[in-house]
């Protein structure tokens, strides 16, 4: 009977005053989304291969994530998160190589982080994109990047633009009056160096408006390649606006990318060696690019709508390329969503563009060549926690 108390008064004693290690923890928060889909795939017809169709589960940027804060006295904050990329489709993810981060905030002075973060850049229009993490993801175009590591390989730039860099540094100040900024520099490149070798960096800046009605926002980011060079610079500048009233939404953006790497013979590991036979400081892979949106509630449901469009590299003519993408959301709760998406991407003949499901997801549909117009109809769920 002692023992049976004496037990009692233990449990309710650990319920009433939990262990440190526990009560510690009660500011960190489990969060995450799982987004999966069946697309049809059609890859349209190459310079290497004729059509076929292609069928896949997606993973379409799943992910899951730990995130907490602390007060630490005189108004600042101490935030950290950890986001990592899960697949859904197929057994696996990669730890920590979304947004992770730890730094300092304070709600009149901003907050300042290091890590590997979304730049300024990226995150001054990713609202807009309708189709976002979907096989109909503006990036199929807007703010694209793929390496060339040959002349015969295709690239809209050389580092990435819309990217999520790691080794950065980056400062968001406090919203005023519907204001914002942020800005951020870049490590591209941390491995040992020679007097002959020149050290990679970039540097990010988006300010940004948003009255609830209207947003606007303008964004630069800038990259000094690491190479044995010459030229070996490329820079971009992006403008986004939109305009939401009831139960309708519209926007618009617009990019335009230029580089000096002419000449450049190498840049990097597997650089596109194809900017080597332009002159010296010329544009090689600098282009423009544009995108529409537009989406329309109705009830649960809701229609939507996007075209992009982006225009031929400096180095060779017929490299441009458009998207059209339609859609429609059924909001089962205000988390989970049923969605349906079709698109098709059209490239001219010296263009490879591909749809945006390669970047979110295992099984991704191989290229076929220069010219392609891929389509696709895509069935999923995505729900948020």
């Amino acid at each position: 009977m002692i023992h049976r108390k004496l037990l009692s008064h233990l449990i309710a004693l650990s319920l009433i005053a939990p262990i440190p290690a526990l009560a510690d923890s009660a500011n960190v928060s489990l969060y995450g989304v799982t987004n999966v889909s069946y697309d049809s795939i059609s890859t349209g017809t190459g310079t290497t291969a004729t059509g076929t169709t292609v069928n896949k589960v997606s993973s379409n940027a799943s992910r899951i994530g730990l995130k907490g804060t602390e007060d630490v006295g005189d108004g600042f904050s101490a935030n950290w998160q950890i986001e990592s990329l899960i697949a859904l489709d197929n057994a696996g993810g990669t730890f920590a190589t979304r947004n992770t981060f730890a730094g300092l905030s304070h709600k009149s002075y901003g907050a300042l982080l290091l890590g590997r973060y979304d730049t300024p850049y990226k995150l001054s229009t990713r609202r807009q994109d309708n189709f976002s993490d979907s096989i109909a993801d503006n990036r199929s175009l807007f703010g694209t990047v793929s390496t060339a590591a040959t002349a015969t390989a295709f690239s809209s730039a050389y580092a990435a633009f819309d990217g999520r860099q790691a080794d950065t540094i980056a400062y968001t100040s406090p919203l005023i009056e519907g204001f914002s900024a942020a800005l951020a520099y870049v490590n591209l490149d941390e491995t040992a160096t020679t007097a002959a070798k020149q050290k990679a960096s970039a540097y990010s800046f988006a300010g940004m408006y948003d009255s609830g009605i209207i947003y606007a926002s303008f964004a630069y980011e800038a990259h000094n390649l690491d190479t044995v060079r010459i030229g070996g610079k490329e820079e971009a500048w992006r403008a986004g606006l939109g305009y939401t009233m009831d139960n309708y939404s519209v926007g618009a953006a617009y990019e335009k990318t230029t580089d000096a790497l002419g000449g450049a013979a190498t840049l990097g590991t597997g650089g596109p060696t194809v900017c080597a036979a332009l002159a010296v400081g010329s544009n090689c892979l600098g282009h423009s690019a544009a995108y529409l949106t537009g989406k329309y509630t109705i009830g649960s449901g809701a229609v939507k709508a996007a075209y992009s469009k982006v225009g031929a590299l400096g180095y060779l003519g017929n490299t441009g390329a458009d998207q059209l993408s339609l859609g429609y959301d059924h909001r089962l709760t205000k988390r989970t969503t049923l969605f349906t998406v079709y698109t098709k991407l059209t490239n001219q003949a010296n263009a490879n563009y591909g749809l945006g499901s390669a970047a979110f997801s295992s099984g991704a549909v191989a290229s076929i060549g220069k010219g392609a117009d891929p389509s696709a109809l895509s069935f999923g769920m995505k729900h948020t926690f």
